[in-house]
């Protein structure tokens, strides 16, 4: 199934994920929303293991691209 981060830059996607910084909502909508976002790291082959606590990513720190790693900014 496509969702709609397969369209989205790199720099899309993680402006996107920025814009979830500290956000905490939460809606079923939502969810899906931030579950499809994790999927397309996997998709890209990121390695986001800065932002992975093996349950969930965090959003407490807006993240940056470095080469396939994903850091703290």
């Amino acid at each position: 199934m496509k969702t709609r981060f397969e369209m989205y830059s790199d720099i899309e996607l993680f402006e996107t994920f920025n814009k979830e910084v500290w956000n905490t909502w939460w809606t079923s909508t939502r969810a899906t929303f931030l579950s499809e976002l994790h999927n397309e790291f996997d998709n890209r082959w990121f390695d986001y293991s800065n932002i992975w606590d093996t349950k969930s990513l965090s959003f407490k720190n807006k993240i940056i691209l470095d080469w396939k790693i994903i850091n703290i900014i």
